[in-house]
């Protein structure tokens, strides 16, 4: 449907965003302005400044250049600035000095351009809190910006840097858009983060966008968002803007009354202040051109769908992956299994449980499976509702029956969040069951799978957050886990090695081997697989999906972990296609 409503349109939309802390321009696009699909990629690194792309504002100027305009740091006293015909191949990098002789100024952000077509000339208007200035406001639970101006004909001069608008408090993230003859400009008063106070997003109206402007007196939006953006969707005037708090944006369309309502949008997860801007189709369909050679170069997701966290196990000739299903808010219920004879075709054979008809103790969020073989039955071990279950059946593909009816580990009966169990089994055939979130613990297993030998004991790892493998190689007891939020681009695998399944742990210096690389973002929550008789190991792990993932939307991959000769983990490559069939060769 995307690509028939391509071939139709001759004008789509942009929207310009930034990741994390500002790790470069990104670009997302839409046919309605409200469905929004992302072209994946970093479409520029920041160089200028210190070193920072957040609030990338672009405008198509009426030569048909792309100018680009950003904050380059926290405290820097001026912006970055580069230039574009078709959003792929940009002139050098330029930071502009617009507020370094102005003394006091600490900040300068969210600079935007704003072509005024009557005087035929750039007005970039920016953010700054000057020390000194405004006594009236200065306040010690808030900072005391207001928007600033400068004009230029070239982005070489620039006019001295002029206050347009002052409302009467700290403010940020002004924006502007033609209104007939004259400019409307939205913004967001300064929050009071201490006391839990946030800034509205306001409006007002002037003759030019240099002022003098006029503060409608009722706010737009109350709750706590940032980086509006406007343009025209459908011939009514739209606003999107980042309810950052949340991780989402939100929109809202004036009526033929002058108020604003809230209207549906979907957006990119991860998405954070950015510009809307309606360009050529020619424009969009070399970005996709883009983004179809880019993605030929990266691995493929192993199985179909939106899949994470998931569990491989080895049992009889064949591979099987336990994953969890991807939906909205991790709000899943069900669990299926994939089997594959060599690594790479793998098939969904079926679904092994479902927790709103399986269970009498939870109904959602079934996640991070694993699983295991003991005396011909096979054993499901499983998070439901911030609890772990097991579940047991008479093949690996199931279906799985509750074992008990009750939680395995309930949420209170231990001194971590109760999630992500891994099984392993040692040389000499105990059982272990390692889960948690916040503190890795482990269980001895009884022999019937379903019950615990002794108390479970807790140990530190470095930097830990969940999803924890263990797994023994050459007598070395390897213990992996993931770090920082399965939602951020950041989430990251390290490792350590103990003498013991019990720890201690010792990690190297360098003891992150799994992260994000280019495209390849929020690789994390992998298990691991030796080939049998060989000393061949894999990760299968999950990333952000590509294009437009997110912490909801995962897909799962496959990499070779290889060793140093001392027995430490190499850095895992994420980016370089798997192609070796790894058949199974019983003995």
């Amino acid at each position: 449907m995307v690509l028939l409503g391509l071939a139709l349109a001759k004008t789509v939309f942009l929207l310009t965003s930034f990741r994390g802390d500002g790790d470069g321009l990104h670009i997302a696009y839409s046919l309605d302005g409200k469905a929004w699909e992302d072209t994946a990629g970093i479409y520029l690194k920041p160089s200028v400044g210190s070193g920072l792309m957040r609030d990338p504002h672009l405008l198509h100027g009426p030569d048909g250049t792309f100018h680009l305009v950003w904050t380059t740091g926290w405290k820097d006293k001026g912006i970055g600035y580069a230039s574009s015909r078709d959003l792929i191949r940009w002139s050098p990098q330029r930071y502009l000095p617009l507020m370094e002789n102005v003394a006091g100024t600490e900040t300068c952000w969210a600079p935007e351009t704003f072509y005024d077509a009557p005087q035929k000339r750039f007005v970039i208007t920016w953010s700054s809190s000057v020390e000194g200035r405004f006594p009236e406001t200065v306040s010690k639970d808030r900072m005391n910006h207001r928007t600033y101006a400068a004009t230029t004909k070239d982005f070489k001069a620039f006019s001295s840097p002029e206050v347009v608008l002052d409302p009467g408090f700290d403010h940020i993230d002004t924006t502007l858009i033609r209104e007939g003859a004259g400019v409307r400009a939205v913004f967001k008063e300064g929050d009071k983060q201490a006391k839990k106070e946030y800034g509205p997003i306001w409006t007002a109206t002037a003759p030019s966008p240099l002022g003098p402007y006029t503060v409608d007196p009722r706010p737009l939006v109350t709750e706590r968002a940032e980086g509006p953006t406007l343009a025209r969707i459908e011939g009514r005037l739209t606003m999107l803007v980042d309810f950052y708090a949340d991780g989402k944006y939100a929109a809202y369309a004036q009526g033929n009354d002058g108020g604003w309502a809230a209207t549906p949008v979907e957006t990119v997860p991860g998405q954070r202040h950015g510009t809307i801007l309606e360009v050529p189709k020619p424009i969009l369909e070399a970005l996709l051109k883009r983004q179809k050679a880019t993605l030929a170069k990266l691995p493929k997701p192993i199985l179909d769908g939106f899949t994470a966290d998931p569990a491989i196990r080895v049992f009889g000739d064949r591979y099987y992956i336990y994953p969890t299903s991807d939906k909205p808010n991790w709000q899943t219920t069900d669990f299926s299994v994939w089997s594959s004879k060599d690594l790479v075709d793998w098939k969904r054979e079926a679904m092994v449980l479902d927790v709103t008809k399986d269970l009498k103790w939870a109904n959602i969020e079934a996640w991070a499976p694993d699983s295991a073989e003991r005396d011909g039955k096979y054993y499901f071990y499983f998070c439901a509702k911030g609890q772990i279950g097991v579940a047991v059946g008479d093949r690996p593909t199931g279906p799985f029956k509750d074992a008990l009816d009750r939680p395995l580990i309930a949420k209170d009966s231990v001194k971590t969040y109760p999630i992500d169990p891994c099984f392993f089994r040692d040389d000499d055939g105990q059982d272990y069951l390692y889960f948690g979130n916040g503190t890795p613990t482990v269980y001895k297993l009884n022999r019937d799978m379903v019950s615990f030998d002794g108390p479970p004991v807790q140990f530190p790892l470095k930097d830990f957050r969940e999803g924890i493998v263990v797994f023994k190689r050459k007598g070395l007891y390897y213990f992996m886990w993931s770090m920082d939020d399965a939602r951020s681009d950041d989430y990251r695998v390290g490792y350590g090695t103990s003498k013991s399944p019990l720890g201690p742990v010792e990690s190297p210096k360098e003891f992150v081997v799994m992260r994000k690389n280019g495209m390849v973002k929020g690789t994390g929550h992998h298990s691991v697989v030796n080939v049998p008789n060989t000393d061949r190991w894999y990760a299968i792990y999950h990333r952000h999906a590509i294009p437009g993932g997110g912490g909801f939307k995962r897909e799962t991959c496959l990499a070779e972990i290889k060793f140093g000769e001392d027995g430490s983990i190499l850095p895992i490559d994420v980016t370089t296609p798997f192609r070796r069939r790894e058949p199974i060769r019983l003995r």
